[in-house]
């Protein structure tokens, strides 16, 4: 039995829908507010682990931290959770590199972020340096923890796999329903100024500390039709140049063949590292670029 679940990886690789699912299970406890980043602060933690400690056993605190796979310090800090003799399961969210890149432009720019406003070119080269490398991904599995690398079409054309894989993993009970409807779909804004101006009203939201309110703000059904419009046909699909293909591929092969060389396969797009296992793949290496994808 795990004290912490801590799910990372880059934005649209099936965050949404896993902590979704995740919380239809009474084991898997979340805080309020979405990506809490408990690893940041260990008395934080240890303030959650002991309000869940006084509600019984069995119950596992999660985190669905998205952008903490690139944050500097996410080893220093799971190392020092785990060296006061906390259980963690880090989970690895990956998605195949060209079709996050699509999909991260077509939400960039529902959201009228920066990148977006200053044109197709910029927007393609912010969401292309965003790109998860191996680099990255080798700093996440030198950490000594046990490792679950969860692929996008795992979590989201077969949750019912990942439905399977985690509760025994983690001695907890089975889940009692699987959730069929995707969540978090790209959407195209229905005025990219209007846009602009909710994104900001966000960013003062946060700032200000009610994030409580901007997150019933993002679930709102009502507020999502007034800012955004479903994608109509495949010409609203953002294109990617050459290079950037290269570039994503190149990277793709690359973290494929980390998680290859470093885990075992549970199941089609589920991989399993365990703490203190030899990693040869994140210490250093050359990707194949014949590997299969995952």
């Amino acid at each position: 039995m795990y004290d912490y679940l801590l799910v990372v990886g880059p934005g649209r690789s099936g965050s949404e829908f896993l902590y979704r699912l995740l919380r239809g299970h009474p084991s898997f406890v979340f805080p309020e507010i979405k990506e809490r980043y408990y690893y940041r602060s260990p008395s934080a933690f240890r303030r959650a682990r002991k309000r869940l400690d006084g509600q019984g056993r069995g119950h596992l605190l999660c985190d669905v931290a998205n952008l903490a796979y690139a944050d500097a310090k996410l080893s220093r800090s799971v190392e020092a959770l785990r060296e006061e003799g906390f259980r963690i399961l880090l989970v690895v969210l990956l998605r195949d590199h060209q079709d996050r890149a699509i999909s991260m432009m077509q939400f960039r720019r529902s959201r009228a972020e920066l990148s977006a406003l200053l044109g197709a070119r910029r927007l393609e080269a912010a969401v292309v340096r965003d790109r998860l490398t191996s680099e990255r991904l080798a700093d996440v599995f030198r950490i000594n923890v046990d490792i679950l690398t969860l692929h996008f079409s795992a979590i989201t054309k077969d949750a019912g796999a990942v439905m399977a894989v985690l509760p025994p993993l983690c001695g907890v009970p089975k889940f009692d329903h699987t959730p069929q409807q995707a969540v978090n779909q790209a959407v195209a804004p229905r005025s990219l100024w209007l846009s602009a101006f909710g994104h900001l009203c966000g960013v003062a939201l946060r700032l200000l500390g009610f994030r409580r309110l901007l997150a019933r703000i993002k679930e709102s059904k009502v507020v999502n039709k007034v800012f955004f419009v479903p994608l109509t046909d495949d010409a609203e699909r953002h294109r990617l140049s050459d290079e950037s293909l290269r570039m994503l591929d190149a990277s793709a092969a690359a973290c494929r063949w980390m998680v290859k060389g470093s885990s075992r396969q549970v199941r089609e797009g589920i991989y399993l590292r365990k703490a203190g296992q030899r990693d040869d793949a994140a210490s250093g290496g050359r990707a194949s670029s014949r590997l299969t994808p995952l």
